[in-house]
């Protein structure tokens, strides 16, 4: 993840270097889930018509992680180049690592590079594009210039981000609690206290999502249109090929606290001691039903969750 610039006057904002590359987060967030996060045949069949790629078109992927999304675009520009930034060195040594096992580090470069200060001259790029970079900035729209700064006249700079408001889900575990309709309208508004207080906090905006169009509007670029992912996220017995999902429903809450720096997100949104240690009680809660559904294989969910693709032009 790329880490925010520092001033004088202000505490260092957004992610650390390495926040993204330690193992416990790598595995359960970045790792495969770029590309996870995508049917595949609405990526390749619909959203990248709208790229407009040519055989040797020069894409640029800002905060790329482990390089997913600037690597499946490869087969698109089979004469052209993907170059890869982010900020955690490791991260990106770990992407020229993949890269090399695929046999593309002919055509994909990786580089340790600030999403505000792009070490690349003006009208460089066909296609800048991020995905889940802006949610967490605290001046996304000084990373929207600099990938506009970076694009060729006509090129395209698309921006891919969620809005966690949009969530909409149904897991036999809370159906097990059940849970009164005062208890989820606590959930909701738990769950707005933490994307609140992210932004206190100068972490990002984790509803930023259907914010991106006005700041592309706003920086000077042409939107030609926004869409939204299409995946659904679901878990069916015997669960064959879904281990991702998996993988984060085992995560111990506690862990996911502690990493995430939830709690404090929650008290800088305005939440109380009380509501936080009721929020994670529940948490804990429906973590015991979850692994023992799951070992059952009784478990069933389903997840919805927007995440807008902003499409824009430099004009």
């Amino acid at each position: 993840m790329l880490k925010l610039e520092e001033n004088s006057k202000s505490e260092k904002k957004g992610f650390d270097e390495g926040f993204w590359s330690r193992n416990e987060i790598k595995d359960t967030f970045l790792d495969e889930m770029r590309e996870y996060i995508w049917n595949k045949d609405y990526f390749r069949n619909v959203l990248v018509s709208f790229f407009e790629l040519k055989k040797n078109s020069a894409i640029l992927d800002v905060g790329c992680g482990l390089g997913f999304l600037g690597l499946s675009l490869i087969e698109f520009i089979p004469q052209g180049k993907m170059t890869g930034v982010d900020l955690d060195p490791k991260l990106i040594e770990e992407a020229r690592r993949r890269t090399e096992k695929l046999g593309l580090s002919r055509v994909a470069d990786f580089r340790v590079a600030n999403a505000y200060e792009l070490p690349f001259d003006d009208d460089v790029f066909d296609l800048s594009i991020c995905q889940t970079l802006l949610m967490h900035l605290d001046e996304p729209a000084k990373a929207i210039h600099e990938m506009k700064r970076v694009t060729k006249k006509g090129g395209r700079v698309v921006a891919i981000e969620p809005d966690y408001a949009s969530l909409s889900f149904f897991d036999t575990a809370y159906e097990t609690l059940g849970f009164s309709l005062e208890l989820r309208v606590k959930l909701w508004r738990w769950d707005r206290i933490l994307t609140v207080g992210k932004k206190k906090l100068g972490k990002g905006d984790n509803e930023i999502g259907p914010k991106v169009p006005n700041l592309f509007f706003r920086s000077g670029l042409r939107v030609v249109d926004v869409r939204c992912i299409d995946r659904a996220y679901w878990l069916i017995p015997p669960y064959q090929g879904r281990e991702l999902e998996l993988k984060h429903l085992l995560l111990p809450p506690e862990e996911l606290v502690k990493h995430l720096d939830m709690r404090s997100e929650f008290l800088a949104g305005g939440g109380t001691e009380k509501e936080w240690n009721e929020y994670l009680s529940i948490m804990r809660k429906a973590h015991v039903i979850h692994q023992k559904q799951i070992k059952e294989k009784v478990f069933v969910s389903l997840t919805i969750q927007a995440a807008t693709i902003t499409i824009a032009e430099k004009i």
